[in-house]
């Protein structure tokens, strides 16, 4: 007699799968990606490979950068916003997820960005308490005060 497992929960499944659950649900989304403030890839669904997601997390930090300094200069300077970026054969968005994390998508170039959009924010919502990054500490810094 074996001992059935219990039900998988959302928390348990990982964060990979609710980024594979967002490409599945989300026409025309073929990449998702959450990264760090600074720029590192926490996770990413099994489309990009090492390098990919590298370079994705590289600028979509610096889209962001860009994003924050605008809204300093010429906006409310919260800069909580999104970013969205075309380029030829795909779109780029980019929402806040949490303290020090970001949610990237690349989506085709004719999908419904309001779809999209409202879809990573749910996700955020959903979940935004996986999708921090801490702050990193300073290896061997001194710890007295």
């Amino acid at each position: 007699m074996s001992i059935p497992e219990p039900p998988t929960s959302t928390a348990n499944r990982g964060l990979d799968w609710l980024l594979d659950n967002l490409v599945e649900k989300t026409p025309g989304v073929r990449h998702v990606l959450v990264l760090s403030r600074d720029g590192l890839k926490m996770c990413f669904t099994p489309g990009l490979d090492e390098d990919q997601a590298d370079q994705l997390s590289a600028v979509s930090a610096g889209i962001q950068s860009l994003s924050l300094s605008a809204s300093a200069e010429f906006g409310d300077g919260l800069g909580s916003g999104q970013a969205m970026v075309e380029f030829g054969g795909g779109l780029l968005l980019i929402v806040p997820a949490g303290e020090g994390a970001h949610l990237a998508v690349i989506a085709d170039a004719d999908a419904d960005v309001g779809i999209v959009g409202h879809n990573m924010n749910e996700l955020v919502e959903q979940i935004g308490t996986y999708l921090t990054a801490a702050p990193r500490s300073v290896a061997g810094g001194d710890t007295t005060s």
